[in-house]
């Protein structure tokens, strides 16, 4: 089963999901198409990476993962978006983003 998130300190599973955000919002962008991606669309990728890697390790109750993306965002959200506002995306790949089910695909989206 997935590890808990505890309310106190960074377990591995939440310094897990916010590595695996950060990767996602530095990596994703490559040069040439697209526009400067928004505020928004930068939440909207680091939302969809948590609910992939928290579904990951079995944590799909809404209200559970609505907690922890929270507590990926208190502890880095700032940082994470902040790297990926004004990066290149299309909206191409932010459809692709939105009906993505794993990491992998979210990946193959955003390369």
């Amino acid at each position: 089963m997935g590890q808990r998130v505890t309310e106190q300190g960074g377990s591995k599973a939440r310094r897990g999901l916010a590595g695996a955000s950060l990767m996602l919002a530095l990596g994703f962008f490559g040069v040439g198409c697209g526009r400067p991606a928004t505020r928004a669309e930068c939440e909207e990728i680091l939302d969809k990476s948590a609910a992939i890697e928290l579904a990951a390790q079995n944590v799909t109750d809404p209200a559970e993962v609505q907690k922890r993306t929270a507590a990926v965002r208190a502890a880095r959200g700032e940082e994470l978006v902040s790297k990926c506002v004004g990066r290149r995306i299309t909206q191409r790949a932010m459809e692709c983003v939105r009906k993505a089910t794993t990491a992998e695909q979210v990946d193959l989206c955003l390369d």
